[in-house]
């Protein structure tokens, strides 16, 4: 199950995940994210999600597509919350291809949604907004 929330003020999308999630509904969730209105910094919630029928190989599939796609979110964060350790290795196997091959938007991985949503308000806040 997917839950958006989008914070236009703050420029954050929060793709709250849930249940066990299947490689065709990862690749529609990022079609319809960047074929839609979206926001400059996005907030991918893998705590209450099972990724056990994700394989690796997916995740370099999608690692190529957002390298492609992400230039439209230049100058973008990505958190993203993986609080089980399956969840976190494929999340950070996605880091470490993004790290390594000069992606467009910068991510980083956390096991705390507080933690995640502070450090993409980091920006607007010592701007005071926009």
């Amino acid at each position: 199950m997917l839950e958006i929330i989008v914070d236009s003020e703050h420029e954050l999308t929060i793709y709250r995940c849930s249940g066990c999630m299947t490689e065709e509904e990862l690749t529609h969730i990022l079609q319809s994210l960047y074929t839609g209105t979206f926001t400059l910094n996005i907030l991918w919630d893998y705590s209450e999600a099972s990724l056990e029928g994700i394989s690796s190989e997916f995740v370099r599939q999608i690692h190529g597509r957002v390298q492609k796609l992400g230039s439209a979110r230049l100058g973008g964060k990505s958190a993203i919350v993986a609080t089980k350790e399956l969840e976190y290795g494929l999340a950070r196997m996605f880091q470490i291809m993004a790290d390594e091959n000069g992606f467009p938007l910068r991510i980083k991985l956390f096991r705390s949604i507080d933690e995640a949503h502070q450090w993409l308000l980091e920006n607007d806040q010592q701007s005071g907004g926009r």
